[in-house]
């Protein structure tokens, strides 16, 4: 059963004893007061009227000699309405009865206490009791009325609720249905758009829902969301695999040529050259290799370790390691704020090293590498700007991505592999932070780095 029909259902079985419940209530409700009035009332009039013909003249007392020998011409019967008799009797407070009235016969009142329906005299009466004192003793002297008069009334009452009851009951089901088959529609358009994507692979399948945004908005745009993410993964694993795949081509491509030149009788010398080629093209494809490990375990998401990390320490090491690289180029520091962040000590010294490294590549002889470490705002930003080439507008936004070279020659006679930013933008964002650059060809780059404080 749909989760559609098992809501409805629920809901009509919990409105339908809730409608129950209302409807004996309202039906009691009725009963009562069709009683009070066509039976209550009936027996209150003929009551003071007895009482008074009873009291022998005497307000608020009732002759004991007069209403024994009164009592049986004192009951009302109609030939024409017999549903319409009272009955009179009088008992003593043991409940023996003294007298009654001739139109009870040898029928018995029972004795009661206040006015209550009892079944009695082959039906339902209403009796009135009234008590006095005489001769030293309580007297019970009771009114009676059937119920007959009132039954059919109160039956068609009941029948009347009953199929209002039924009525409305099946009426807000089906509209509680028809809401409900609404409300989820999103929800299947979410199955199919899953469905379809799971029968052809095609990720670029969305819900685009424009309906409200509660819950179900909410669950088809995060399966939106979802679905844009894997997308977004599986393109990227894709292009990895692609970018992967072809920068260790080349490498595999001259190390297979040189193999193939060593099982030839060559001379001493071309041997020698074909095995520093060798060696030169392996140490590359280890590199990509450890950087494509890298890169990773910095995109998984998860620090290996979280420590309180020193970026003015981290700094200054960059900076003794770079003045060994730098050759004819200055390295200096600009500023250096003693600022600390939680992170991974090894990761966020790779950042530092892998910018400064990038920025030595980059600058020519003679060029300077300025590096800055100082507070903005919640952030501790860290800035490496160069002198060198700069990065024309068009490739600032790929800059980041894997395997991505503005220079290609440059880059690949340097044996650079292409994800060294890439690394860097990920244990930025590891780290909850986020890293930019800006740049004009001919005048050098700047390469900002913020980390949460």
């Amino acid at each position: 059963m749909s989760i559609r029909w098992r809501l409805t259902l629920w809901f009509g079985l919990a409105l339908g004893v809730a409608a129950i419940f209302a409807a004996l209530f309202f039906y009691a409700a009725i009963q009562n007061w069709v009683i009070s009035v066509r039976v209550d009332t009936r027996l209150s009039v003929y009551s003071a009227l007895t009482r008074d013909d009873l009291s022998g003249g005497t307000e608020d007392s009732i002759d004991y000699d007069l209403a024994v020998a009164s009592l049986p011409s004192l009951g009302y019967s109609d030939p024409d309405h017999p549903d319409l008799t009272i009955w009179v009797q009088l008992a003593d407070a043991d409940g023996n009865v003294l007298a009654r009235s001739s139109n009870l016969g040898d029928q018995v009142l029972p004795v009661v206490s206040g006015r209550v329906p009892t079944t009695a005299s082959g039906g339902t009466l209403r009796i009135l009791p009234y008590y006095f004192e005489a001769n030293g003793q309580t007297y019970q002297l009771a009114f009676a009325h059937s119920l007959s008069s009132v039954n059919p009334s109160l039956v068609s009452y009941g029948i009347a609720v009953l199929l209002i009851v039924v009525v409305f009951v099946t009426l807000a089901t089906a509209s509680v249905a028809i809401m409900i088959g609404r409300a989820l529609s999103p929800v299947k358009k979410v199955t199919a758009t899953a469905h379809g994507i799971a029968s052809s692979s095609d990720l670029s399948r969305r819900v685009n829902y424009h309906g409200s945004k509660d819950e179900i908005g909410q669950l088809a745009a995060t399966f939106d969301q979802m679905i844009e993410q894997i997308d977004r993964l599986v393109r990227s694993q894709r292009s990895f695999v692609a970018d992967a795949s072809h920068e260790l081509r080349g490498p595999l491509t001259v190390i297979r040529g040189n193999v193939d030149l060593l099982k030839r009788n060559v001379s001493e010398e071309d041997r020698s050259e074909s095995i520093r080629v060798l060696e030169a093209e392996m140490t590359k494809m280890t590199r990509i290799v450890n950087d494509l490990l890298i890169l990773a375990e910095v995109e998984s998401g998860q620090l290996d370790r979280e420590q309180t990390v020193s970026l003015k320490e981290l700094l200054l090491d960059a900076h003794e390691r770079a003045l060994q690289l730098a050759g004819g180029r200055q390295v200096v520091i600009e500023r250096q704020e003693d600022l600390w962040v939680k992170g991974d000590a090894h990761r966020l010294d790779q950042l530092i090293g892998n910018l400064v490294g990038n920025a030595i590549k980059y600058t020519p002889e003679g060029g300077t590498i300025t590096l800055s470490l100082y507070q903005d705002g919640d952030w501790a930003r860290l800035d490496v700007a160069d002198t060198g080439m700069g990065i024309p507008a068009e490739h600032l936004p790929h800059i980041f991505e894997r395997f991505y070279r503005v220079d290609k020659a440059h880059s690949r006679r340097s044996g650079g592999s292409g994800l060294g930013l890439a690394i860097v933008k990920g244990i930025a964002e590891q780290h909850g932070g986020k890293v930019s650059v800006t740049s004009e060809p001919g005048k050098g780059s700047t390469f900002s780095v913020w980390l949460r404080l």
